[in-house]
């Protein structure tokens, strides 16, 4: 009964080796990119995000001020 065991055992082992060394082996799909990096804040990002640790802003307006840099950004760029 103990060598069923380490039989059952052993073949495990074996089988999440096999199945490591082919994951890490795998190449990635063409269409397969890494994410993109954070981009940088700006200095009015910055400050808006000090005044809603601060407690100076609530919640809501911390968002809108957000989407409003955002926006402004995004209409920055071409």
């Amino acid at each position: 009964m103990m060598m069923v065991l380490l039989a059952v055992v052993a073949i495990t082992l074996l089988v999440l080796a096999v199945a490591t060394i082919m994951r890490l082996s795998a190449v990635p799909a063409p269409g397969d990119s890494r994410p993109e990096l954070p981009r940088r804040r700006s200095a009015a990002e910055e400050e808006v995000r000090r005044r809603f640790a601060a407690g100076e802003l609530t919640e809501v307006e911390y968002i809108e001020k957000l989407a409003i840099l955002r926006m402004d950004d995004e209409q920055d760029q071409p």
